[in-house]
């Protein structure tokens, strides 16, 4: 059991760093399947001209400073599995940058409101809404994927798919965590590799961990659509841990999006 609760914390650390990107889960043997596309061998891609790199570079000042790309629909779930336990949190809302978003959640099969307007920040507990001293969840769909760009250059460019009928271009990385802890610059991080030196179990996981990562950027309008990251990683004398997390940014700059009015949730306030 020992052994197990500093693997976990380990795996925590891993995990948050994880929650830059997004996943899939798969049951079974634990390797990567094939991703299927729905594109066929024959049928033509773009051809890479770039880097992935430059790609989410692209991407990512797209989404700073264009002005079709400042608020957006978003969803996804993030996926835990650690033995034969599994928890699944859920995520929905909109997004509207340099002014607030909101977040419907179930997480752990609770349910889960969030709402932010300029430096307002409230939670919704059963009927009422509640002040949030500090940020609970500090959401941001597009935080830390600058910390990805030191790997993009491997990345690979995968067959032209759809996100919500937008024709995009996955690429696709795959490396170990301790590739990731070696390279990566995320605070997140950290904390684990303050407890590295002499510790050979915590080598092996980060050696045997594996993680994948795929963006799907829009072939014409370069923004992120889409993004997946699976992890998995050994728990020392009992099995595997898997973690995915799956996002989708969708209807950019669409004109029903509507962040609440502070007085909308303010005449609720509990306190």
């Amino acid at each position: 059991m020992r052994k197990l609760t500093k693997a976990s914390a380990l795996l925590a650390g891993i995990c948050a760093a994880a929650l830059l990107g997004g996943c899939t889960y798969e049951s079974g043997p634990k390797s990567f399947a094939s991703t299927n596309f729905g594109t066929t061998p024959e049928q033509t891609t773009t051809a890479q001209t770039e880097s992935g790199a430059d790609w989410l570079k692209t991407a990512l000042e797209k989404a700073k400073t264009d002005p079709e790309a400042q608020s957006y629909w978003y969803k996804g779930h993030v996926k835990n599995m650690i033995l034969s336990r599994s928890t699944t949190s859920m995520f929905n809302g909109a997004v509207v940058n340099g002014k607030g978003y909101n977040v419907d959640a179930r997480i752990a099969a609770q349910p889960y409101q969030y709402y932010r307007i300029d430096d307002k920040r409230y939670i919704r507990a059963n009927d009422y809404w509640l002040t949030a001293n500090e940020d609970p969840l500090a959401f941001d769909v597009l935080a830390g994927f600058d910390d990805w760009l030191p790997f993009m250059d491997k990345a690979v460019q995968l067959p032209d798919d759809k996100v919500y009928g937008t024709v995009c271009v996955p690429f696709q990385l795959k490396m170990t965590g301790a590739d990731w802890l070696k390279t990566s610059q995320s605070a997140l991080l950290d904390p684990l590799k303050q407890k590295l030196g002499n510790r050979p179990d915590l080598d092996y996981i980060l050696n045997e961990s594996t993680i994948k990562t795929t963006f799907w950027i829009g072939k014409d309008d370069r923004l992120i659509h889409q993004y997946e990251t699976w992890i998995i990683l050994p728990l020392p004398e009992a099995g595997t841990m898997d973690q995915q997390v799956l996002f989708q940014l969708y209807k950019y700059n669409d004109p029903g999006i509507h962040i609440k009015d502070p007085s909308e949730v303010e005449k609720y306030l509990l306190y």
